[in-house]
């Protein structure tokens, strides 16, 4: 790994411009989290294929100067009213998903075709589910039916709350302690005034060329001479504060959290992130009085 040189930071100044990242502020608070989520991409031990294509795409995007990942036409596609949501604590099964599931179980001789128009399948197994039958392709996983007309959905999730010990148990899956980040407006507003996206894509630059990037070069990287002196975030600062906090950012645990911030919010969604920060201070005038 080599150090930043002077070469380097030339390099990177073609395409950070703080004065871009500024206009995160300007942006909903929803789609500030899909720009976590997509940079959550560069950070993962182990990525799919879409994935790392994705993220080829995110790269070029950044390092043309264009740090918002997520475009209008995309929170849009997002927002689209027949289309079913996405969640990181759950997936919709697609047709794609179906196929690998039965190509997988026809291989192991769960079932599989008598002819064109008669099935059979493994007396055995018929009614176990099929997590417990195919446990490769479900290792933390259950996949069920929800009838929608069942009840409203205040029953249906306390339906869901109630079983999902048991599913636990009988899976043997304790569920992921949660790390002891306080999240609310004063998190939104340390994203920003940390400048934390910008740490992240100078990370993200530095890990595609194999640079070491000192706290003080990020220092510098980060902040000019036209800054306030107090707005102003020294090395030992980003390595003690802002570093740790940008990488948490794009965490699983991190992305979870701010999920359920949205969900906890949902009048926050479409809020502009500048008006979350307005929120934020005033929290902290209410503490001090």
């Amino acid at each position: 790994m080599k150090n930043l040189s002077d070469k380097h930071i030339k390099e990177i100044k073609k395409w950070l411009n703080i004065d871009t990242y500024r206009q995160f502020e300007n942006i909903p608070l929803e789609r500030l989290y899909h720009e976590l989520v997509m940079r959550s991409l560069f950070f993962k031990s182990e990525n799919g294929d879409s994935d790392v294509i994705l993220a080829k795409i995110y790269a070029g995007s950044l390092f043309r100067g264009d740090p918002f990942l997520i475009t209008d036409s995309h929170m849009v596609q997002l927002k689209t009213e027949d289309k079913l949501a996405l969640s990181p604590y759950f997936s919709i099964t697609t047709t794609g998903r179906l196929a690998d599931l039965c190509i997988y179980g026809i291989g192991k001789s769960l079932f599989g075709l008598h002819n064109v128009d008669e099935y059979w399948v493994d007396e055995k197994i018929y009614n176990i589910p099929i997590a417990e039958t195919m446990p490769v392709l479900f290792q933390h996983s259950v996949m069920i039916e929800i009838d929608l007309t069942a009840g409203t959905d205040e029953e249906i999730a306390e339906s869901l709350k109630a079983v999902l010990p048991q599913w636990r148990k009988m899976r043997g899956i304790e569920p992921e302690p949660s790390d002891s980040v306080r999240f609310g407006y004063g998190t939104i507003k340390k994203i920003i005034n940390y400048r934390l996206l910008a740490i992240l894509d100078i990370l993200i630059w530095a890990k595609r060329n194999d640079i070491r990037v000192s706290d003080d070069r990020l220092s510098t990287l980060l902040h000019s001479d036209t800054d306030e002196e107090d707005k102003t975030r020294s090395g030992s600062r980003i390595k003690d504060t802002d570093k740790p906090l940008a990488i948490k950012t794009v965490s699983k645990s991190f992305i979870l959290q701010f999920h359920h911030f949205l969900n906890k919010n949902p009048d926050l969604r479409d809020t502009k992130v500048s008006e979350v920060m307005k929120r934020a201070d005033k929290e902290a005038d209410k503490e001090k009085n």
